[in-house]
């Protein structure tokens, strides 16, 4: 019995952890344990960056593993000990009826035991299910084939589902590690938006408190004076009371004179202003704005320079030098070459993407719009525009303050118009990093503006796109 457990010990050893059956061409990863080839290959079939050994889970940076001859032999060797050990009849103590001395021949089926042709004859395995030994082992094996069987598929149930977790852990922590690095990027976008904010908003208070200054100064100084001229006058009038009846008569009509004809001075109304500030959508609710807000932004015909021309859908236009002429005249334009969208917003929030790409110059936003009609041009100086440009260079955001705004260089830009809020921010549309944004108040209608420049790349308007599909 020690022999036959040994050997039943060494073949346990002698098991794929995969497939849980013998090992068929062993080989060996750099952890140690011990797989057939084609299991292991299996297991790491669908991995790029990181194996980890099925077993202990050790990472390893590249799929290898080396053969093992060795353990295959001995793989062999146990399975020709343990056909030799079946096929012989051990005799020993251990076959004999400890109180008949008779050979336990017989299997009674009732108890589960071995018995001995004269334990059947009394009680308790009298008429009971006994049957010859080599029969009931037949039956038995049978029955531990098909228990092994049904164990094998669900230990490599077990073993597939516990593979499945293990790549679900993986990909969770890939899944975080990019979360936390998108984060790290939005929170420094937020750091360098607040300070910017702050910065601005405090040099706008600044000089809101320095005009208020200088008015409260100016209504104190011609408060001040006009004190100054009444305390005078009643002065002179309390002298000229108690003067002669002739200096006084004399006298009295230049005072009255100055006395009607002194008005309260005008001064400035001080009204204090709440100073305010928003911050922009960053990445974790930019994918949101734009699934629920974007627009099929196309351009206006009526509103493009001459010397560009429009695509048949509208939504690309390229620079196409060429002359306008009217009544054999030419026709004066301004020198930006620009196009609107044919879109006008008074109300709610828009989101639209604008393609650049390498272009040398260019700008988009938003501007007021103007009343216009075929072959007039609607930007004269009167219009207002909120924009985000290249030129000479150099990145610019323009509105009512131009600054130096740009990092880097997008090749997609996204808007985003809050009408309500007053606010324009400007995204790269790749990465969804933010890069600028506008706080107004609007009154007028805003149309997409374009500034194409004089070069033959195209620039254009993005189509509208499902995202729940990417």
């Amino acid at each position: 019995m020690a022999v036959s457990a040994t050997l039943a010990t060494v073949q346990a050893e002698l098991l794929c952890p995969i497939c849980l059956s013998p090992f068929n061409d062993p080989v060996t990863i750099a952890c140690g344990h011990n797989f057939c080839a084609s299991c292991i290959r299996m297991s790491w079939s669908n991995l790029q960056y990181m194996f980890h050994c099925p077993v202990c889970e050790y990472p390893h940076m590249e799929g290898l593993f080396t053969d093992n001859p060795q353990l295959g032999r001995l793989v062999d060797l146990s399975q020709c000990l343990h056909s030799f050990r079946s096929s012989k009849m051990v005799q020993g103590e251990d076959h004999m009826c400890k109180e008949h001395n008779q050979v336990l021949s017989l299997f009674c089926e009732d108890d589960q035991k071995l018995v001995c042709p004269q334990c059947i004859q009394l009680p308790p395995h009298q008429g009971r299910n006994v049957k010859p030994v080599g029969e009931a082992a037949f039956h038995q094996r049978q029955r531990l084939s098909s228990y092994k069987e049904s164990l094998k598929k669900r230990l490599a149930q077990v073993q597939k589902l516990a593979v499945t977790q293990q790549r679900k852990i993986l990909e969770m922590k890939e899944y975080m590690a990019k979360q936390r690095g998108q984060l790290v990027f939005e929170f420094e976008q937020l750091y360098q938006i607040v300070e910017k904010k702050q910065e601005a908003t405090f040099s706008r208070l600044n000089l809101e408190h320095r005009d208020l200054q200088n008015k409260l100064r100016a209504n104190f100084s011609a408060i001040s004076d006009y004190f100054n001229t009444l305390k005078a006058l009643f002065i002179e009038a309390t002298e000229r009371i108690v003067m002669s009846e002739g200096s006084m008569l004399r006298e009295v009509e230049n005072i009255r004179n100055r006395c009607e004809n002194l008005k309260f001075p005008s001064v400035w109304t001080v009204q204090f202003k709440k100073e305010g500030w928003s911050l922009p959508p960053l990445y974790s609710e930019l994918e949101k704005i734009i699934q629920r807000f974007q627009e099929e932004v196309t351009l206006d015909p009526l509103t493009a320079h001459p010397s560009l021309c429009l695509s048949e859908d509208r939504k690309s236009v390229i620079y196409m030098k060429k002359k306008s002429k009217v009544d054999g005249k030419s026709k004066q334009y301004p020198n930006d070459l620009v196009v609107l969208g044919s879109e006008g917003y008074r109300s709610g929030r828009h989101y639209w993407e604008v393609q650049v790409g390498n272009k040398p110059e260019w700008a988009v936003g938003v501007c007021t719009d103007a009343p216009s009609s075929k072959g007039q041009l609607p930007l004269s100086g009167k219009n207002k525009h909120w924009m985000i440009q290249l030129q000479n260079g150099d990145y610019l955001a323009r509105g009512s303050v131009t600054v130096h705004a740009l990092k880097g260089r997008p090749t997609e830009i996204g808007i985003f118009l809050d009408y309500e809020l007053g606010q324009i921010s400007f995204y790269n549309a790749r990465d969804r990093s933010h890069i600028y944004s506008f706080l107004e108040t609007f009154s007028d209608v805003l149309k997409p503006y374009f500034l194409v420049g004089q070069d033959s790349t195209p620039l254009i308007v993005s189509t509208v796109r499902d995202l729940s599909t990417e």
